[in-house]
């Protein structure tokens, strides 16, 4: 199977994560309708220890999803340079720059999120909040992983950008 050009592997994958995007976004429209209501809630003063519970859930879920879409955003210009036989340029170095430090945010964003959830949350004897707190826990070092390597990646890559300037002086 082809990787470069018109109908190769770098095609489909830009239509994956396109409709990837999109699912993205329609999610992080619908959680921004649930903390809207979650906010009503929460100036009404109903169930307020609950209500403060989702809303931090679902600020975790938009600044997430809105991270994870700018990261698809960047395979998604990666991929069309593939696909357009540019390999080696200073733009895919700028996008895995971009994604790594977006994956770094988003490890940020689940340790901020679990130490809310386990000091607001504590008082609560429910397993759910042990499960989010793991789950948090779990997903921070996972995108810590991904984010050093992509930079460690991108280091690689530079490299070769710069070896392939000094071959093509050369010729």
């Amino acid at each position: 199977m082809k990787i470069l050009g018109e109908k190769s592997l770098s095609s489909k994958v830009i239509v994956g994560l396109k409709t990837l995007f999109v699912a993205i976004s329609v999610l992080d429209i619908v959680v921004l309708t649930l903390m809207m209501k979650t906010i009503n809630h929460i100036v009404h003063n109903e169930s307020l220890q609950s209500n403060i519970f989702d809303l931090n859930l679902f600020g975790m879920l938009i600044l997430s999803g809105i991270i994870a879409l700018l990261i698809i955003y960047q395979f998604i210009k990666i991929f069309k340079n593939i696909k357009n036989n540019v390999l080696f340029s200073k733009d895919n170095s700028n996008c895995l720059n971009i994604i790594s430090n977006s994956s770094l945010t988003i490890s940020v964003v689940f340790c901020i999120i679990s130490i809310l959830v386990f000091f607001l949350m504590c008082k609560l004897e429910e397993r759910f909040i042990h499960f989010v707190f793991a789950f948090a826990i779990i997903l921070a070092v996972v995108f810590v992983a991904f984010g050093i390597g992509i930079k460690v990646l991108n280091e690689i890559y530079k490299k070769a950008i710069e070896y392939k300037e000094e071959n093509d002086f050369i010729i």
